[in-house]
């Protein structure tokens, strides 16, 4: 379980007693504020904690959902515009207009670990919004696997997101890539 440094303070324990904890292996120091009680480092928990407005998105969401095989290299998360910059070198941030930020937003539990992600609907819409950022390989790997799923999708919530997009582009790709429409 992943705990932050504030946390163990707000229980009374001193820095002291947090650092003796750490010497006895009872606790495991992750980075600067982030502890966890096993030493096998759950990333996914680490973000969720520290990072508690953080949605994942993009190829990390992909690999959650079982659309992409492997894990990718960065855990993509998507922010608020203002909020502050993330430093952890494993994240890459993408900051959404508070509009956007806030469509399809799904909390879900992951590896016993509640998370917020993007839900089926909105991830194709980033996906295919961000296909030039994201390696061919992947991308082709990510759509295929959508278009196994096609029928699953609701078409409903799909086509409210899209409201949000103005990009006619997005839904042309969709049409195309994923429901095998010209």
């Amino acid at each position: 379980m992943i705990i932050r440094h504030k946390d163990l303070v707000n229980k009374g324990y001193s820095a002291y007693q947090i650092k003796k904890m750490v010497n006895d292996k009872k606790l495991f120091f992750v980075k600067k504020g982030v502890y966890s009680t096993d030493d096998n480092v759950n990333y996914f928990e680490v973000i969720s904690k520290k990072h508690p407005n953080a949605i994942f998105t993009l190829e990390t969401a992909c690999y959650i959902y079982k659309l992409k095989k492997d894990l990718p290299e960065f855990y993509y998360v998507a922010t608020k515009q203002k909020d502050r910059k993330m430093k952890e070198e494993y994240i890459k941030q993408i900051f959404m207009t508070d509009n956007l930020y806030e469509v399809g937003i799904n909390n879900m539990t992951y590896m016993n670990v509640n998370i917020r992600s993007y839900d089926l609907e909105r991830l194709l819409i980033e996906i295919v919004r961000n296909k030039t950022n994201i390696d061919n390989d992947s991308y082709r790997e990510i759509v295929s696997n959508y278009s196994k799923i096609s029928k699953l999708l609701n078409k409903r919530k799909l086509e409210n997101y899209l409201c949000y997009f103005k990009n006619p582009k997005i839904v042309e790709r969709i049409n195309r890539e994923v429901f095998n429409v010209e």
